[in-house]
């Protein structure tokens, strides 16, 4: 036995010996994990988040690593195996079969230019003869960065030039900021903007307004933080002079739109996107409100909260599927308990009024409309010509609606509608998608009259192309 272990001994130290031995072959070299390093916008000053990539020695023996060095030497940040000095890196080797690990974050000086610019840079290691090489690329854009900021006079901010927010963003009463076409806002972590004056947020189709976290990068491979709720705080409307957003994205924050009114504001919502809140996606208290070809979804509790005001919701999509999906991303899970879509109507100071026309409401809960309201059979509103998830819809405020059949309220079963083209993400190429599916019951339901209001949908798309009008803010082309 003992003989056996020593035979075993020997064979290990022979093996570890072959590794360490330096190769005299020229044509061997290092491999790397990766060809390119790519990374999305990075904002200068500011830094992105540290990338790793494995430098591996495919060869039986050691090879000698000369050196370790940038070709340009500028907007890139190595930590080699733990020493950032690279000119101290000078024969380093690497056993035959082993590998080392190279940090990497891009730290992109000022561009002197609104739109972001393309940065490419080479990591060169040499070894032996030959000098291997990877990739690095990224685009840095200049942005403005507000700390804790306040608006005190009348302000419109540039279209091509971003915007990070830190900590608030506090728009003061009797001034206005407007956001137009193409402006970028970006959160840092718990960061906010409150508006106690004007807000007046006016994209376009093709260049819509942003406001969205500040982390650009991914969380896991191919899934980016945009995908987390809860990365910034949200929007405050306090008594607004004005609240305006047309063809404007909110995303992944805490709350996308909160308003506090005293029953005589408006708020208008058109053509735009709040999608994935930690909290909820759009609020409205003692405020009047319009929502129309807009998307409001998966948000952990409410999607839509009214209560007081008169409230008109036209070609609307409000779906909730929060945190559904295999992939543990989110840092809340969503509250079943709580519909989608809430009408409050039991505040003594201001009744709730709701039209709403040609829309969707679904989710992964069994029943996604909950109207509160002491006298049911009194109260005022009107759903009609939509897509409704629900089974306690009296019929005198619901008429010419389509309803899933009950069979169909398990959160993933084969025998549910197939509303949308994906109501979660399955595998790593698929997200939330709340266009229509092509066998979708919410197809050619809507109301002719009312879809004339908005004839074409939140991308553009003719309502009438092929005759009926669907429901929701997305017609199937």
């Amino acid at each position: 036995m003992k003989r056996f272990l020593y035979f075993i001994l020997l064979i290990s130290l022979l093996f570890v010996s072959c590794n360490e031995q330096l190769t005299n072959d020229p044509s061997q070299t290092i491999v790397f994990s990766e060809d390119t390093i790519f990374f999305d916008t990075v904002f200068t000053t500011h830094g992105s988040a540290t990338r790793r990539v494995v430098l591996r020695n495919p060869n039986p023996k050691a090879v000698m690593i000369h050196s370790v060095r940038l070709r340009d030497g500028n907007n890139f940040i190595l930590n080699f195996d733990g020493e950032q000095n690279l000119s101290l890196i000078k024969d380093i080797s690497l056993a035959g079969g082993d590998s080392l690990y190279l940090f990497i974050r891009a730290d992109i000086d000022p561009t002197l230019q609104d739109a972001p610019l393309f940065i490419e840079d080479k990591i060169l290691v040499e070894v032996g003869d030959h000098t291997g090489q990877l990739v690095l690329q990224a685009y840095g854009w200049d942005i403005t960065i507000l700390q804790e900021h306040t608006i005190r006079q009348n302000t419109t901010f540039s279209a091509t030039k971003p915007y990070l927010i830190r900590g608030y963003l506090l728009i003061q009463d009797g001034v206005t900021l407007t956001l137009p076409a193409g402006c970028h806002i970006y959160l840092h972590d718990t960061a906010q903007i409150a508006c106690y004056g004007g807000l007046i947020s006016h994209g376009s189709l093709e260049q819509p307004v942003r406001i969205q976290s500040d982390r650009l990068d991914d969380i896991f491979e191919d899934i980016p933080y945009l995908y987390v709720g809860g990365r910034w705080d949200g929007i405050y409307l306090v008594e607004p002079d004005t609240a305006s957003f047309d063809y404007t994205e909110i995303l992944s924050g805490n709350i996308g739109i909160y308003l506090i009114g005293s029953n005589k504001e408006r708020l208008t919502i058109t053509n735009s996107r709040i999608h994935n809140h930690n909290l909820y996606g759009v609020v409205v208290q003692d405020a009047d409100a319009l929502i129309a070809n807009s998307e409001i979804s998966n948000c952990a509790g409410y999607c839509l909260y009214l209560s007081g005001g008169t409230h008109e919701i036209i070609h609307t999509t409000i779906a909730s599927y929060f945190n559904n999906t295999r992939y543990a991303v989110q840092t809340t899970t969503r509250v079943d308990s709580i519909s989608p879509l809430y009408i409050n109507n039991l505040s003594k100071r201001h009744h709730t009024e709701l039209r709403l026309l040609n829309s969707i409401v679904a989710g992964a809960q069994h029943n996604c409309i909950a109207i509160a309201t002491p006298l049911p059979q009194y109260y005022t509103a009107e759903l009609a010509y939509s897509y409704l998830q629900t089974d306690t819809l009296p019929s005198s405020i619901a008429h010419h609606n389509t309803y899933p059949h009950p069979y169909n309220y398990s959160t993933r079963g084969a025998n549910r509608d197939t509303i949308f083209v994906h109501s979660y993400y399955s595998d790593r190429n698929e997200y939330y998608d709340f266009r229509l599916d092509s066998l979708s019951p919410a197809r050619d339901i809507a109301d002719s009259l009312t879809a004339l209001r908005f004839p074409l949908d939140r991308l553009g798309n003719d309502r009438f192309a092929d005759g009926k009008p669907d429901a929701g803010c997305y017609e199937r082309r």
